[in-house]
């Protein structure tokens, strides 16, 4: 499984866009979301699957993605609200956190986009601190605050490799014959010490960072 595979592999909401706005990955909790199935979407652009507006209703998303754009200035990415238009021409309200998975050669890179439908009950989540932020890392960006985080230990980068893999808590628990409790004291520890949010943050972190 590779490095976009490991991001899209989440019980929230995912799906992921090359550098040219096309659609490359779209899970099934996004499909759950919004009503697309993943062979309905993939290939096409985002923006005209989705249509995404601003919470004015300001159309956001279009050909001139302005995501696609900070990643080109190396900007950092902070997670945003939006409208997604779903397969029963309805609106979803969502928080959207992104992160960039850089290609073997660059500038090639795919977008993930993990969604949080707002207002409502979260599918099984991934996520550590609700409001938390999301940085992209562009190449030529200043180091973030995460940059030189504490080390993992044997069980801590276990537990992590299985995140990774899509598995639940419920899940790793059973794997490694341990309780629900500790593998999520073990996530807790594992978010401080990468200094992110979330799961799939940790996840994109770790794979950043060669740490899986």
């Amino acid at each position: 499984m590779d490095a976009l595979e490991n991001l899209v592999t989440t019980a929230e909401p995912a799906f992921a866009c090359d550098r040219k706005g096309s659609i490359v990955a779209w899970n099934e909790s996004a499909e759950r979301l919004l009503g697309y199935p993943a062979s309905d979407v993939i290939g096409r652009h985002c923006y005209e699957v989705l249509d995404g507006m601003d919470v004015f209703g300001n159309r956001f998303c279009d050909d001139r993605c302005a995501i696609r754009n900070m990643i080109n200035r190396s900007e950092p990415v902070r997670h945003f609200q939006l409208s997604y238009r779903t397969a029963s021409s309805q609106r979803a309200d969502v928080s959207v956190s992104v992160f960039v998975v850089f290609g073997i050669t660059r500038p090639e890179y795919n977008v993930v986009h993990v969604l949080e439908p707002l207002g409502s009950q979260k599918y099984e989540t991934m996520s550590g601190v609700p409001g938390g932020s999301a940085h992209i890392n562009s190449p030529g960006a200043p180091a973030q605050a995460n940059s030189s985080p504490a080390e993992l230990t044997v069980r801590e980068t276990e537990v992590l490799r299985m995140l990774a893999g899509g598995s639940t808590t419920t899940e790793v628990a059973s794997r490694l014959c341990i309780s629900e409790a500790t593998v999520r004291n073990h996530i807790r520890n594992i978010l401080t010490k990468l200094g992110v949010h979330s799961r799939l943050e940790a996840v994109c972190c770790a794979i950043d960072r060669h740490l899986i």
